[in-house]
């Protein structure tokens, strides 16, 4: 299923007919690699114990916080890394406050998700307040984006919160979004980045990861 998002996702992107071509099963060698690779990630975070791999047949390496029940997908980038944050004054637990950094390099896309539990939790338009101060703080020029953006909504559920910005990265015009939505006592946050000429495009990456993180623990 999650590949299939991710596919879905891909063609905002791609010509229709590229789209057409379906990927060819990963080999025995790809999957094992796969496997290899996200233990390597867990064991570099020190997270045994907080995330544990979860990676399936199609080559991509998957693990799986254990708390919150978020699954990450990595493609392989250099950039990919699991993040265990300190805990705060918040009196967040250990490996209840983490993140997932992953690079799409076919599609220049920089994303991050977040899970923590705090105690309260913030309503979700803090956290996206929250979200846009740290846009704006680390990118000052940063401008609303003010064209329609698709969103991800299953149903039963409401809204994830969103919001965008163009920015500047390297004289580049980059779209720069935040997603957030709660979930049993969890909040779940997306950062992406990616091409300005694009933002339909990262906007529907961003959606179709999130939610396909959050996949296995709706079953």
């Amino acid at each position: 299923m999650f590949a299939r998002l991710t596919f879905i996702a891909a063609l905002a992107f791609a010509p229709m007919a590229a789209a057409q071509d379906a990927a060819p099963p990963a080999s025995a060698e790809a999957i094992a690699e796969a496997r290899a690779r996200a233990d390597r990630l867990i064991a570099d975070a020190n997270a045994v114990g907080v995330f544990v791999n979860s990676t399936k047949d199609d080559g991509l390496a998957r693990v799986t916080h254990l708390p919150s029940g978020m699954t990450c997908t990595f493609g392989g980038a250099p950039q990919d890394r699991i993040s265990i944050f300190p805990s705060t004054a918040a009196g967040v637990p250990h490996g209840e406050d983490v993140g997932c950094v992953s690079f799409d390099a076919a599609l220049t896309i920089d994303m991050t998700l977040y899970a923590t539990r705090y105690r309260p939790l913030p309503s979700e338009a803090a956290v996206l307040a929250d979200a846009r101060r740290a846009i704006t703080s680390r990118w000052p020029d940063a401008q609303p984006y003010t064209g329609g953006l698709p969103m991800m909504t299953l149903e039963g559920r409401s809204p994830t919160l969103s919001a965008a910005y163009k920015i500047r990265i390297n004289e580049a015009e980059k779209l720069t979004m935040a997603l957030v939505t709660h979930r049993d006592g969890w909040g779940f946050k997306a950062r992406a980045t990616g091409p300005y000429d694009q933002a339909t495009g990262v906007a529907l990456y961003a959606g179709v990861l999130l939610e396909g993180a959050l996949l296995d623990r709706e079953d």
